[in-house]
């Protein structure tokens, strides 16, 4: 068994949270944040459906999501790995989305993010994995050392309603071109209507792991 402390926390949500594995700091543990009622066993059935997909894809490693990397046993209970998506120049956690949109909502204006996001939606159809949430909680954005960023959605993997044709890739990349980009994050207006007017339904909250890479990030803006 494995212990998690506060200190390792990057950041909790409604039904989860998410620690930095103590022993490899490029992988990343997720947990149930509570043991019984609402989001219990989440992490369980996410673990059961990535299995599943690996087997099916013959262990290939995604190119648009997050990849699993096996079960864990914590403090906490069950755990389930997967790569830690940091920026390349400090290695600190990257940023989700949403609080990229919370504090620059210009942000998605810019060209590199238009290039990332077009990247991410290509290589996310072609991943032929039917994902049922792709709103900006859900999508870390990556800074790379040359400048460029990197899209990589890290949770709402999988459609229980929509199971009946998962196993037919051309059917789940048409359901993904035309429907889950044009409903949340494509075209980019609908961004702005996702801060402006449901951010209510954002649960995310930065854990310390996160908070002191912000918090640096924030002093080195000031002595620019």
């Amino acid at each position: 068994m494995i212990t998690l402390n506060e200190e390792l926390l990057i950041a909790s949500g409604g039904v989860r949270r998410v620690y930095r594995h103590p022993e490899n700091p490029k992988i990343c543990i997720k947990v149930d944040a509570r043991k019984d009622g609402r989001g219990a066993g989440v992490t369980l059935a996410e673990a059961c459906l990535f299995e599943q997909l690996m087997e099916q894809r013959d262990q290939l490693d995604f190119v648009a999501i997050s990849n699993y990397r096996g079960r864990i046993e914590t403090n906490f209970g069950f755990g389930a790995m997967f790569d830690l998506i940091t920026d390349e120049i400090t290695g600190r956690p990257s940023q989700i989305l949403m609080k990229m949109l919370e504090d620059e909502p210009q942000f998605i204006e810019t060209n590199r993010f238009k290039t990332a996001l077009k990247r991410f939606r290509h290589d996310l159809v072609q991943e032929a994995v039917l994902c049922r949430d792709l709103r900006p909680w859900n999508i870390c954005v990556q800074k790379l050392e040359d400048g460029d960023l990197r899209l990589t959605l890290i949770d709402g993997v999988g459609h229980a309603r929509k199971k009946w044709f998962e196993h037919i890739p051309l059917f789940v990349q048409i359901k993904m071109h035309y429907y889950f980009f044009s409903k949340y994050i494509y075209p980019g207006k609908r961004l702005h209507e996702f801060y402006t007017k449901r951010s209510s339904r954002y649960s995310w909250k930065p854990g310390p792991m996160l908070s002191k890479g912000l918090d640096q990030q924030k002093k080195s803006d000031e002595n620019l």
